[in-house]
């Protein structure tokens, strides 16, 4: 239904990473818990995905490896002159919602810090299990006053 509706619609990447260093415990978590993050619902364009990325970021001068660990999720853009219909957003909104609340609950239990980036722009972090303002207020609700707004309840 969905794909019929947005066909060439843009999307959006919301990323979810390991902020601090990493071994390979926290490796295997972090994949198990995006793994059944995953499976934990249906995903209007598809269920979150785990990433693993290392850049080598070594120069003549430093020795350096940028390694992103966590997930990634997709979401239509609603940005600019891209109308959303209102239950795809509340949709997304709620997915989004979801990938939060799992992360916030997987830093608290393994001392972890995440940051959150939409398109390569930071957007909030958890750390061990504490939500920032700028993801909580920020993004969240700031998303969900826009909901409110567009279905009348302010």
């Amino acid at each position: 239904m969905h794909n019929q509706i947005f066909d060439g619609h843009p999307k959006q990447r919301l990323i979810f990473f390991v902020a601090q260093d990493i071994d390979d415990s926290i490796r295997q978590s972090t994949e198990n818990m995006v793994n059944q993050l995953a499976t934990a619902r249906k995903w209007v364009i598809g269920a979150p995905r785990f990433i693993d990325i290392v850049e080598d970021l070594r120069t003549r001068d430093e020795d350096s490896l940028d390694e992103t660990l966590g997930g990634e999720h997709e979401i239509y853009s609603a940005l600019g002159q891209n109308i959303l219909p209102y239950e795809v957003d509340v949709l997304h909104f709620e997915e989004v919602e979801e990938i939060v609340r799992a992360v916030q609950i997987f830093s608290k239990t393994h001392n972890l810090a995440f940051e959150f980036e939409l398109d390569g722009k930071f957007v909030g972090s958890i750390e061990d299990g504490k939500i920032d303002s700028t993801l909580a207020v920020g993004l969240l609700g700031e998303w969900r006053r826009h909901l409110n707004t567009a279905s009348g309840s302010v």
